[in-house]
């Protein structure tokens, strides 16, 4: 795999890598401004168009409760389907867990068309990694590992 089909981005305290064909691990370290939250989404757009439908994998196990305002960047409109086949959110705590799920039930009751891929929370990053490779389509040849995490 070249250079090029891999790299890293920061978004604050927060970062986001890609690796080639289709896969994005973000790691929330901490809490999420509005700016870094549309940060992420707006290049998770970018990537859903030059790549595709993407896996994503959300590392939250030292994520800190962000407030309504950060949550409402995640249910904001436009209408486009959010370019996600499916995701998964690992390491994340009770009170965290509850609270993005309520996130994500809001979004599939609110805004059907944009949540319309699978979500599943797993306690481990090797779990998240089985649950999606469960989800890759079968003509999909995966690069190399997404960003380890620490976890």
């Amino acid at each position: 795999m070249s250079k090029s089909s891999s790299f890293e981005e920061r978004f604050g305290s927060h970062r986001m890598r890609f690796e080639a064909p289709d896969e994005i691990c973000t790691v929330l370290d901490g809490p999420l401004t509005v700016d870094e939250a549309e940060g992420i989404i707006g290049r998770i757009y970018e990537l859903g168009r030059k790549y595709g439908p993407l896996l994503s994998m959300l590392d939250v196990s030292r994520y800190q409760t962000s407030g309504d305002r950060v949550r409402q960047v995640f249910l904001r409109g436009g209408g486009d389907l959010i370019p996600v086949r499916a995701g998964v959110i690992f390491g994340a705590s009770f009170p965290i867990r509850i609270a993005m799920s309520m996130v994500l039930t809001a979004g599939a009751h609110i805004l059907p068309t944009r949540f319309s891929f699978p979500v599943t929370f797993t306690p481990t990053e090797a779990e998240a990694r089985a649950w999606l490779a469960s989800h890759r389509p079968a003509n999909s040849v995966r690069g190399s590992a997404l960003l380890p995490t620490g976890t």
